[in-house]
């Protein structure tokens, strides 16, 4: 009957046990930075010194004459034309493009139609683009679009994220 009582007996956690294992590098710390700004203020200039600095500054840039500047080019902007070419006019069009989102691409016509039909479930239009690949293979593209902007991409995107199906953003000119 010599059971000995371990629910009230106390464990030795060392020196941090007692004081904690962040207080003494906090302390360590705070020690350091109070004595870098009790011993380094003395060399620090002090503002008056600044303002002292300042004032000589602007003084000695009054004493010499300097020109009076003028800026023109708020007229100059106004009026100003930029003679293009022509050749820089027709490389420089912008063709307008359309997006698509892939939702995937199938072997078989039958899994194409399969992700078509979730696609229309989930109201939005898809159609299926036939490929065939350099090895001489045929692929069934399921494609989302097209879109304007990526705007409406990306409103689509989430719904297809939403409903964990993976797409690939395809760019096409119109």
């Amino acid at each position: 009957m010599g059971q000995k009582n371990t629910k009230n007996t106390k464990r030795d956690n060392g020196a941090f046990g007692i004081i904690g294992p962040w207080k003494m590098p906090f302390a360590v710390g705070l020690a350091v930075g109070i004595s870098i700004t009790y011993f380094g203020v003395p060399y620090i200039p002090s503002m008056q010194k600044m303002v002292d600095i300042a004032d000589n500054a602007v003084k000695s840039a009054k004493n010499e004459k300097l020109p009076e500047l003028k800026f023109t080019f708020y007229n100059d902007l106004k009026t100003a034309e930029i003679e293009i070419s022509d050749s820089q006019i027709a490389t420089d069009k912008i063709t307008k493009r359309s997006y698509f989102l892939q939702a995937g691409s199938f072997q078989s016509i039958e899994d194409a139609e399969n992700q078509r039909i979730e696609l229309l479930l989930l109201n939005l239009d898809s159609k299926i683009e036939a490929v065939t690949s350099s090895s001489g293979e045929r692929w069934h593209r399921v494609l989302i679009g097209p879109f304007a902007n990526k705007a409406k991409v990306s409103s689509s995107r989430a719904k297809l994220s939403q409903n964990q199906i993976d797409s690939f953003l395809l760019e096409r000119p119109m």
